[in-house]
């Protein structure tokens, strides 16, 4: 999709409706997420840190069980953690308690372009929205986070995965079983098909109000053992226990022996590339 934008001006995203149900997107996936998906890497914890005073407080938004946020509150950040699924956030409990971070870390349930309008939300020195902006109304978030980032704060996308570079070895393997399973459109959970972002996101941020842009890149090696692997299919919204149903286990099943053949030592590695885009005011 061309766009015409210009810093600070208007990116006309290609997404024609909302998800009616943002909150049930990842419905079933709170254990799960929490148990199976990765933490970020190291440098990539670092680098938002550094772009940060000391004791920050943060905004974790459309953040999961906190999966990057807690990292930061391990850290000494104050972390306020915003998600429209209240299952997510229930893990998020459990996890910061099993990590001591209960009392550094705030969670309240709401859509994430609805976020400056929470009673006592305040303001914040920094914004993380890990590997979730592809599914929230962009322009509306960012125009929402103007009015809470401080002066001199910023917003950060993180993806696990930079976009363009090259997916897991096993992943068209994962595809060509959801399509098997599942029919060949990518689902946002059990009842709503994915709504593909027309653009990129660091144009969508440098067109914002945060539109003095940086961006890191940093290649890292993931490794999961193979009852990892199956269990990280159960975090995405399109093969949940929720979107599966009963084809939950003859999935599972087909996937377990796919994965066997392919890689007999049950070991799975791979190389990818995280992005950081963080935007601040010019």
């Amino acid at each position: 999709m061309e766009s015409t934008a210009r810093p600070g001006g208007r990116v006309r995203d290609e997404r024609v409706h909302e998800y009616p149900d943002p909150g049930g997107i990842f419905a079933s996936c709170g254990q799960s997420y929490r148990l199976f998906r990765r933490r970020h890497a190291t440098a990539v914890v670092d680098f938002l840190l550094h772009q940060l005073p000391r004791a920050p407080r943060v905004l974790d938004l459309a953040c999961g069980p906190g999966t990057l946020g807690l990292d930061l509150a391990e850290r000494g950040a104050q972390i306020v953690g915003v998600d429209a699924s209240q299952e997510m956030l229930d893990e998020g409990r459990t996890w910061a308690g099993q990590r001591g971070l209960s009392e550094a870390v705030k969670w309240c349930c709401a859509p994430a372009d609805e976020v400056d309008r929470l009673d006592g939300i305040g303001s914040f020195d920094g914004v993380v929205i890990a590997d979730a902006f592809h599914w929230l109304d962009r322009e509306r978030v960012l125009a929402a986070l103007d009015k809470i980032v401080r002066p001199g704060g910023f917003v950060a996308v993180v993806g696990y995965r930079a976009p363009g570079t090259q997916r897991e070895w096993w992943h068209p393997l994962l595809v060509r079983l959801r399509e098997k399973h599942l029919g060949a459109a990518d689902l946002a959970g059990p009842a709503t098909a994915y709504i593909a972002p027309g653009v990129g996101h660091e144009e969508v941020v440098r067109a914002s109000p945060f539109a003095s842009v940086r961006v890191l890149r940093a290649d890292y090696q993931r490794a999961y053992t193979l009852d990892e692997l199956v269990g990280l299919q159960r975090t995405f919204a399109y093969s949940s226990a929720a979107t599966l149903g009963v084809k939950q286990d003859a999935f599972e099943t087909d996937l377990r022996t796919a994965l066997r053949i392919v890689q007999p030592h049950g070991t799975f590695t791979t190389t990818l590339q995280a992005a950081v885009i963080v935007g601040h005011r010019p």
